[in-house]
């Protein structure tokens, strides 16, 4: 009896130490991010950090902030920076305000095609803005790429088909250089005004128009109160999902491999489904009857327009790195 009862406090003994040591070993990451229910975004965090969960066998939890939560998308931006927070997800141009060239995939008509934009943005003409992200703030990609959508214009009544219809027009863009200079360059009155208030800002016509993807102007009903939206796919959006530097060096190796496979298969599900929105909720725009679709606007002679821009914003984001970029797109181009 004496030694089954050894044997027992001996077996429990060991499970106490292994539950220890499993609860020692599990780490919590905070992800923060800006996007609400019903958006595609919204899900695929959630999805991602289930997966993350489950497959390091409970090792690695991710704990979801979504809604602007923690704070707006710069707010999350910093914390992520200082530590405060591990994993968030902001647009490659919010990202200026840490490394102003991050603004370069966003140029206005800059890129012909989505698979152009991906392969410029994930190689090597890249990766020095990459590395300074990561040296200077302590901030590293899990994915480079969350496909967003190309932006078009929308607006109150005036139908616009060309730069010059544009002239004297409000329009509301984010509070970043690259927005302000292009609306400026198309002869119209840049606007900054805060994301959650662009709604109320078109319904009582404090703006003339504004700019967004397909999605966003869908989700957001902007189109209710917007009479014309002019398909000019003038800039290309893609956020990132980003991780401290200092969090993911604490991790083992097989979970750094796990995030990083996880982010990826999350952002390819992503990029699927917003393009196939970029359809659907168009052909429901159309539908609505609320917004009058111009299909095709004169595309190159927006483009024109930005020849004079891109040397303002080459000085923000340096020369050799605007020149790498620009080589880069004309060799793929060549290779084609």
């Amino acid at each position: 009896m004496k030694i089954a009862r050894s044997f027992t406090k001996f077996a429990l003994a060991a499970a106490l130490t292994t539950l220890s040591m499993a609860a020692a070993a599990q780490v919590t990451l905070r992800f923060g991010h800006a996007n609400s229910p019903g958006e595609v975004a919204y899900d695929l965090y959630q999805e991602f950090a289930n997966n993350v969960n489950k497959k390091s066998n409970g090792q690695l939890n991710i704990r979801v902030f979504p809604s602007e939560q923690l704070g707006k998308e710069v707010d999350l931006l910093q914390q992520l920076k200082s530590g405060a927070l591990d994993i968030s997800t902001p647009s490659m141009p919010t990202l200026n305000i840490m490394v102003p060239a991050f603004e370069m995939p966003s140029a206005p008509f800059l890129w012909k095609d989505w698979k152009e934009a991906e392969a410029v943005i994930r190689g090597a003409a890249m990766e020095p803005i990459w590395t300074e992200l990561k040296d200077k703030h302590n901030i590293v990609p899990l994915t480079k790429i969350w496909y967003w959508g190309w932006r078009n214009f929308t607006f109150t009544s005036k139908e616009v088909r060309k730069p010059e219809d544009m002239a004297g027009l409000k329009v509301r863009v984010p509070e970043s250089p690259i927005w302000v200079e292009m609306v400026r360059g198309f002869g119209a009155a840049p606007t900054p005004i805060p994301f959650g208030e662009v709604y109320t800002a078109l319904q009582q016509k404090t703006v003339d128009g504004q700019e967004n993807p397909i999605p966003t102007i869908f989700s957001r009903k902007f189109y209710e109160v917007q009479g014309v939206l002019t398909m000019s796919r003038h800039m290309l959006q893609n956020n990132t999902l980003l991780i401290n530097k200092a969090s993911m060096a604490k991790l083992k190796p097989e979970l750094q491999k796990l995030l990083i496979d996880e982010a990826e298969a999350a952002s390819a599900i992503n990029t699927q489904k917003q393009q196939a929105l970029e359809v659907s909720m168009l052909e429901d725009i159309r539908k609505s009857g609320k917004t009058k679709i111009i299909a095709d606007p004169d595309r190159d002679a927006f483009a024109a327009k930005m020849q004079a821009v891109y040397p303002k914003l080459e000085a923000r984001w340096g020369t050799e790195n605007w020149k790498r970029v620009r080589a880069e797109i004309d060799r793929i181009r060549a290779a084609k």
